[in-house]
């Protein structure tokens, strides 16, 4: 029994030195000008939400959604000279259930119309960082 939850442990922290890892190098691949694909939701009334889970390929200039890992299948840009995110947070119990638990929410405009991006902390960097525009910074992160 003890044998077992040292090799469970041992797993996990294995786990997330990969994970963080994995993180890192996305990281310095987007800085470098690359693209990186994730898990995310794209939410609301826009042409380029869908309610189901997709994937986001992000670089510095451009964001482009799509079904599929496969970047080429159905992918989509986001118009990013249009889209101003008002706040990052937290997800909270009113968000729509195919948001994950552990995700961060983008509340964004694109003109008027509002739409929602909700994907993993470590990448919501990735969606600001593409989204970003000439102006003061980074938007706000607060929780609800």
């Amino acid at each position: 029994m003890i044998g077992f939850l040292i090799d469970m442990v041992g797993s996990r922290l294995l786990l997330g030195a990969v994970g963080k890892r994995r993180t890192r190098a996305q990281d310095r691949a987007f800085s470098e000008g690359s693209e990186i694909l994730f898990e995310a939701c794209v939410l609301g009334d826009r042409p380029y939400c869908r309610p189901v889970m997709v994937f986001l390929a992000a670089s510095r200039t451009a964001l482009h959604v799509s079904p599929t890992e496969l970047k080429t299948l159905g992918r989509r840009a986001l118009p990013t000279e249009h889209i101003e995110i008002r706040r990052v947070r937290e997800r909270t119990r009113s968000d729509p259930r195919i948001i994950r638990t552990s995700w961060s929410v983008a509340e964004c405009y694109d003109g008027t119309a509002p739409f929602t991006i909700a994907c993993a902390p470590e990448h919501m960097r990735h969606v600001t960082g593409s989204l970003r525009t000439e102006g003061p910074g980074p938007p706000s992160t607060t929780a609800d």
